[in-house]
């Protein structure tokens, strides 16, 4: 039966109208319950106020006979009024209610309503009561005389007129939904026969097409010439649902390489203006994700540079190739625009890399060599010179001898130490130096180093003291890799003191990580210099060149990372330095 145009038609207007009936019913009578609820709060609270000034002379007056009183007027007054009134005390005592024995009622503090009035003035409840076995509407008033409080007045309404009203609108909405339902079926069963023609389907399919429905198929064809039109429409049907599979399927393809594309696209035509972008150019070029399609590149992009060679290639219509350093994105970018030709030129295409990382990587890697190299030649021209000094002869003056072998010797050592010093920092940025967590007490640790170090402070008149907001405080930590930290920033601590000076060391906690400071009065990191105490090689004393491999912060700060832990430097010329690193506490 169903198949049927006219019953379809029937169901679908019957199940509207339905539809339409049940949210306008439901919003009617939402509406109407919140008026009736609202009014019957107003009138609870109106009355509420009238009956607190009545009580208020017995409790400011709060003698035994004054309370028996309240009792007996709060009955009477709920008789008149036919409405439940309870006179609650400061402390959630009920001192008189006009249905039950005021002696007999439990506490009535923890009441929403009464906690309410009692905090503003005002509350309101609507719950089920198990006194009453029904819904019912509170709404309490503080009692008050203007600068003090001295109970609350509780009225009460059972919400069943308001649910019967309700229901009886919405029995009238139920047969206004019928009766509408009976005039569209009796309608449509006496125009649909006169109007239903074999070339209504046809319409009905062409429109099922339209609305992107390529599956749909005319199964019936009525005459000869509807029977025609059917199989044409049928083909028609499938030649374009295989055709649009096909764009939709290669357009898919498409855009799915664009957009896992690492280097950036940009398509546009011969005026310049944006025909498509991917994900990765606006990625490249710092964009957010705005509609920039239809606007020209530099008004989309702000890059000059990118616009000139767009416009060389429009011009010239062959491909220009360039690399450039943007100074506003901080980037170096290489781009290569294509002319796309068909019959005349018809646009360009611009392919943009990213090779911000690696002319880093190689600037680092010059750096490095460069470093190495300045740091190994020292030493080497140190032992070169006392080598050839002892094979023209000082070898035979055993003193002079004996001073040059030991500072060759010194001289090893020093290569010695920083080609260790190379390989830790190389295994711990490469994630290959194992760290052996067990739980330290980092200010034990602390004063071990301090004692360890002592001697030497002692040498240059320094002092070296502790500070600890806590008896003990635990993280989880490599002991020996730490132990290299403090040594690390102590060491410098005093190497970079005047003498009669006190180098502090202090630790405290901040949420789950435990902060541990070193704290110099030395001569202080200018400005320039402290952004880049933590490279490797650096050196902040230009003057002290000869000492250290400049490699020691930059392990400290590997291995505070490598721990979960942040580090930094504040610092102020002449003044002195702190270095504060962070663990996450046990």
């Amino acid at each position: 039966m169903f198949r049927s145009i006219k019953w379809q038609i029937i169901f679908w207007f019957v199940l509207l109208i339905v539809i339409i009936m049940t949210v306008f019913g439901l919003l009617l009578t939402d509406s109407l319950r919140n008026t009736q609820l609202a009014n019957l709060a107003k009138q609870l609270e109106n009355e509420a106020l009238v009956v607190s000034q009545i009580c208020l002379p017995y409790l400011v007056d709060s003698a035994p006979e004054n309370s028996k009183s309240l009792d007996t007027l709060v009955k009477s007054l709920g008789k008149d009024i036919e409405e439940r009134i309870t006179i609650i005390a400061i402390d959630g005592t009920v001192i008189g209610d006009s249905e039950e024995d005021a002696g007999l009622m439990e506490n009535h503090s923890s009441r929403p309503e009464v906690k309410d009035a009692l905090a503003s003035g005002y509350g309101e409840s609507t719950r089920y009561s198990t006194t009453l076995n029904e819904k019912m509407m509170y709404v309490a008033i503080a009692i008050t005389d203007g600068e003090g409080v001295f109970g609350v007045t509780r009225m009460a309404l059972p919400i069943t007129h308001v649910n019967n009203f309700i229901n009886s609108i919405i029995n009238n909405i139920i047969l206004a939904t019928a009766v509408a339902a009976a005039f569209v079926i009796m309608a449509i069963l006496i125009i649909t026969p006169i109007t239903i023609r074999p070339i209504a389907e046809v319409t009905r399919a062409a429109r099922r097409i339209a609305d992107g429905d390529f599956d749909y198929k005319i199964t019936s064809g009525g005459s000869y010439e509807a029977g025609q039109l059917a199989k044409a429409f049928n083909e028609m049907r499938y030649k374009i649902k295989e055709m649009i599979e096909k764009i939709s399927s290669d357009r898919a393809e498409l855009s799915n390489i664009l957009e896992n594309m690492t280097d950036g696209i940009i398509m546009t035509d011969t005026d310049g203006n944006i025909t498509m972008v991917n994900n990765a150019c606006l990625k490249i070029l710092n964009v957010k994700d705005i509609e920039i399609t239809g606007k020209s590149l530099i008004e989309a992009f702000r890059d000059h540079q990118l616009n000139e060679i767009l416009r060389q290639c429009l011009n010239t219509g062959k491909q220009q190739t360039t690399q450039f350093e943007s100074i506003s994105l901080k980037k170096f970018i290489q781009a290569v625009v294509v002319p796309i030709q068909s019959e005349g030129l018809n646009g360009a295409l611009i392919i943009l890399q990213d090779l911000t990382e690696l002319k880093s990587l190689q600037t680092t890697r010059r750096e490095l060599i460069g470093n190495i190299s300045h740091e190994f030649r020292t030493p080497l021209a140190g032992i070169k010179a006392m080598t050839q000094t002892l094979q023209d002869g000082a070898i035979e003056d055993n003193d002079t001898a004996k001073d040059f072998l030991n500072r060759i010797e010194g001289e090893v050592d020093r290569l010695t130490q920083m080609v260790s010093e190379l390989t830790e920092l190389s295994r711990i940025e490469s994630g290959k130096a194992e760290l052996k967590t067990e739980i330290v007490d980092i200010n034990k640790l602390i004063e071990e180093v301090l004692l360890q170090l002592k001697p030497q402070a002692d040498r240059q008149k320094l002092a070296l003291k502790c500070e600890f907001k806590t008896g003990q405080l635990l993280v989880k930590a490599d002991r020996e890799r730490i132990r290299q930290v403090i040594i690390n920033l102590i060491h410098n601590a005093i190497k970079f003191s005047k003498e009669d000076q006190t180098i502090t060391a202090t630790s405290k906690k901040e949420g789950t990580y435990a902060v541990i400071e070193i704290t110099d009065r030395g001569i202080g990191i200018s400005k320039d210099d402290l952004s880049h105490i933590f490279e490797r090689f650096y050196k902040a004393d230009k003057s002290r060149s000869g000492q250290g491999t400049g490699m020691g912060l930059a392990i400290a700060k590997h291995l505070v990372k490598a721990h979960g832990g942040t580090i930094s430097a504040t610092s102020e010329e002449g003044k002195g330095t702190t270095i504060a690193f962070t663990l996450p506490l046990v």
